[in-house]
């Protein structure tokens, strides 16, 4: 999920659409459905800071992105995901996608 900012959307030239952003095209490369967060809406993109600054911060603590990342995803239960249970966002998304 992101804003509308110029560098995660259409490339535009003097109003004039001159192609996808690298980003973007980044995302289709990994078949990656691109969220934008809604027009003055900073909550939902509040969301998504949040996660990044977590990343940073268990980067620094650990010293490689990789680890960061898979530790997020995959190993800490966040507080946010309960459902009488802690659950890790993937185990969120297995849950979600069965449904």
């Amino acid at each position: 999920m992101t804003d509308h900012g110029s560098n995660f959307v259409t490339v535009e030239v003097e109003g004039i659409k001159k192609g996808e952003s690298q980003f973007t095209e980044l995302l289709k490369s990994y078949g990656i459905k691109h969220i934008k967060a809604r027009v003055k809406h900073p909550q939902s993109n509040g969301k998504a800071e949040r996660a990044v600054g977590t990343i940073k911060r268990l980067w620094d603590q650990l010293g490689n992105l990789d680890k960061a990342v898979k530790l997020y995803n995959f190993t800490r239960p966040h507080m946010s995901l309960t459902n009488e249970k802690l659950r890790t966002p993937y185990q969120a998304f297995l849950e979600k996608a069965r449904k």
